[in-house]
């Protein structure tokens, strides 16, 4: 009985865990005729509203979530959402599609999930044995699945058995690092394995994610120097230790770039009837190949290579400058139309990516209705309003942590995850945001007992 209660009490972590490692396909399984992601998005829709109406019947009832301004901002996220669709604009609520574009809102309220279901940290201390060596692998298996590893049977089975098979994308591998490294700061005794799977883990994938992100990328980078600055004392204190594992995180650097640039991504990309070929050739020298991953993602000139033209930001990356060109015709088209405060509202596409005069912003598929955005999204959606909001919300999860614990090491796992989902569409799907907010419920709620930076 004691075994099946501390089940029960690991399962939300073990399905992060589930999320982190098959992402994409996990939440196209489909149950009941509905797919996993279905069902986890109108779980968030269920518990936003409870806690909305807990929160103004009786909030005591939310007692494992101190920080009440967080709470109010939260449930005008909500109340701006049911403005819109019952006063501004004539909805149909019995229209899925809005549920869906809208997700974005309900799975910010998996932050209540993971405060409320993940705040037995010394149930985690108790299995951290079994729990902290399959987090610490999933980056490590991400990165031999990414570079031609992956399983044919776990192919398989979700080809079948998922409404879609993708490879995982690099936004799901950098929040698998971050998580994996959190638990770890939390976790484990020795500083020094801490430090040592920190820098290793950075060796190891930030190659593969140059080469499949920028953003995520520049996400990872500075969760790198973020977590050297407070690894500094110690640094300091253990020179030589230091230096031998930075020694052989730079082999583990350099025989990364080779075998990432060995893996062949040759893929065409249609941005607005251009098409993009990249494709991989042999070299033997270090240069060359760090060179050829830098180039390779849809053969990038630079990384912020930008410039102003006819009062427009534009890049000379063709893949930064399609993402610049969609934010920019958003705000200007909500300006043009008065729709800056209330935005677009719930009933459609947003108008900029059906823009016949910038074809090809739908993908090849038809599909892609993301403006690669987060916070233009909630722009889009919810206008400056909703935006301000959600500013608010994440600004009142900071200023509660200072006030609380007299620091900001928060920002560590904020930061990283908010420059990844601003470059790219990760907040817009199911699985990314979940992950974000049930651990960052986890962290915010187990603080007192187990502190994030802890050497």
């Amino acid at each position: 009985m004691k075994i099946l209660k501390d089940a029960i009490g690991l399962s939300p972590l073990f399905f992060i865990g589930l999320l982190l490692v098959f992402n994409r396909p996990f939440v196209g399984l489909s149950l009941f005729s509905y797919r996993i992601g279905e069902f986890l998005i109108a779980a968030g829709f269920g518990l936003a509203i409870a806690t909305v109406l807990i929160f103004i019947i009786n909030k005591r009832y939310l007692f494992f979530f101190e920080s009440n301004s967080t709470k109010i901002y939260f449930s005008l996220i909500v109340v701006s959402f049911f403005i819109s669709i019952f006063i501004i604009y004539d909805t149909n609520i019995f229209d899925k599609y809005i549920y869906r574009i809208s997700s974005y809102i309900w799975t910010t309220s998996y932050i209540f999930a993971g405060a409320f279901l993940l705040n037995n940290q010394d149930l985690l201390r108790k299995y951290k044995s079994v729990l902290l060596p399959l987090f610490l692998f999933v980056p490590i298996a991400h990165y031999l699945m990414s570079t031609g590893y992956y399983p044919n049977f776990i192919i398989d089975f979700f080809k079948i058995n998922s409404d879609k098979f993708e490879f995982t994308k690099a936004s799901d591998i950098m929040i698998s690092i971050l998580v994996a490294n959190l638990l770890n700061y939390k976790l484990t005794v020795s500083k020094y394995f801490k430090f040592s799977y920190m820098i290793f883990s950075f060796a190891l994938l930030s190659p593969l994610l140059l080469l499949m992100s920028r953003g995520s990328f520049l996400s990872i980078f500075v969760f790198f120097l973020m977590s050297v600055f407070y690894f500094k004392t110690y640094i300091l204190e253990n020179i030589k230790k230091a230096i031998y594992m930075s020694i052989f995180s730079l082999i583990v650097l350099v025989l990364s770039i080779y075998n990432v640039n060995g893996v062949d991504y040759s893929f065409n990309v249609n941005f607005g009837g251009n098409i993009i070929n990249a494709e991989s050739e042999d070299d033997l020298s270090l240069s060359s190949n760090l060179e050829k991953i830098v180039k390779k993602d849809q053969q990038r000139n630079a990384f912020l290579s930008l410039y102003i033209q006819d009062g427009r930001i534009m890049s000379v990356d063709q893949t930064t400058n399609w993402r610049l060109d969609i934010w920019q015709d958003v705000i200007e088209d909500m300006n043009k139309k008065n729709l800056t405060i209330s935005g677009y509202g719930y009933n459609e596409i947003i108008p900029v990516m059906t823009d016949p005069s910038a074809p090809g912003r739908l993908g090849r598929d038809g599909l892609n209705e993301h403006v690669h955005n987060y916070f233009i999204n909630i722009f889009a959606r919810g206008g400056i309003f909703q935006l301000t909001l959600f500013i608010l919300f994440h600004v009142s999860i900071v200023l509660y942590w200072n006030r609380k614990y007299l620091n900001y090491t928060i920002l560590i796992y904020m930061i990283p995850s908010l420059i990844c989902a601003s470059l790219d569409m990760s907040m817009e799907g199911v699985q990314y945001p979940i992950v974000y907010y049930l651990f960052l419920g986890y962290l915010l709620s187990t603080h007192q007992k187990s502190k994030i930076i802890n050497f």
